[in-house]
């Protein structure tokens, strides 16, 4: 069933035709800000980028992919390290749309132009009942039309630098059992140097990334496979941060 209206679809596709016919500008100052500037650097970027082309190959079925968050760029970062600009203007729709906060990033021209080029769809965390539903509908209707999408299931950004389940939100639940045959891609995503949480990462971080697909499923049905779903998502990232830190003797 489509929950959008004629004019909100068309909307969306306008949208992602202005992302990819001016891709190449804004995704080269992007990336040269955080390789020159921030000198950030993501470790076995190669492989990275296979494994995600594979998936997008092999995998039947949207995915919808969760990460852990802390950073006001880990969006950026997580579409840099996915795939190179080349291969988005090649297939745009392997370039992840996300959901920022719209009080962090939409009170400036500039920064609300970034978003709009680069596949946003802003949400009110705490607003309207009305205002969430419609920007999780809009995020519905891209799934299903085969698109990439990034959620951060704690909601903001970890205040204790670890991932916080008790912080978790249903909706990411709501959105899998939403969409007939979604897979989920947990993403683990950490600067060498992150201790906490940040505005951006700091000058010189490296970044581990760890990715692990699997396609939830629930014995459940309504508001119970909502919340079983979202509690297997969440376990599935706590397990990765876990051999993150394992693996860095901490």
């Amino acid at each position: 069933m489509n929950d959008l209206k004629f004019k909100e679809r068309f909307a969306l596709k306008i949208q992602y035709m202005a992302g990819w016919v001016t891709l190449p500008f804004w995704s080269t100052l992007l990336i040269a800000l955080m390789r020159f500037v921030g000198r950030y650097r993501i470790q076995h970027l190669r492989e990275i980028r296979r494994y995600y082309k594979n998936l997008k190959r092999t995998v039947e079925g949207p995915i919808l992919l969760c990460s852990n968050h802390l950073t006001k760029i880990d969006s950026l970062i997580l579409n840099w390290s996915l795939a190179s600009t080349w291969s988005y203007m090649k297939s745009f729709k392997i370039f992840s749309w996300n959901l920022p906060e719209r009080a962090n990033f939409y009170q400036n021209y500039i920064l609300r132009t970034l978003c709009y080029v680069g596949s946003c769809v802003p949400i009110d965390r705490g607003g309207s009942r009305e205002a969430v539903k419609k920007s999780l509908d809009k995020v519905t209707y891209l799934l299903r039309k085969g698109h990439t999408v990034t959620v951060f299931p704690e909601g903001g950004r970890s205040r204790t630098g670890r991932i916080q389940e008790d912080k978790f939100t249903y909706g990411v639940g709501r959105l899998v059992n939403k969409v007939s045959n979604c897979h989920v891609l947990c993403v683990y995503l950490r600067g060498h140097n992150q201790k906490n949480y940040s505005d951006i990462p700091h000058k010189g971080a490296r970044f581990y990334m760890n990715m692990e697909l699997f396609k939830p499923e629930s014995a459940y049905s309504g508001l119970r496979a909502t919340r079983d779903v979202a509690n297997q998502i969440a376990g599935r990232l706590v397990r990765m941060e876990q051999a993150y830190f394992a693996a860095a003797g901490q």
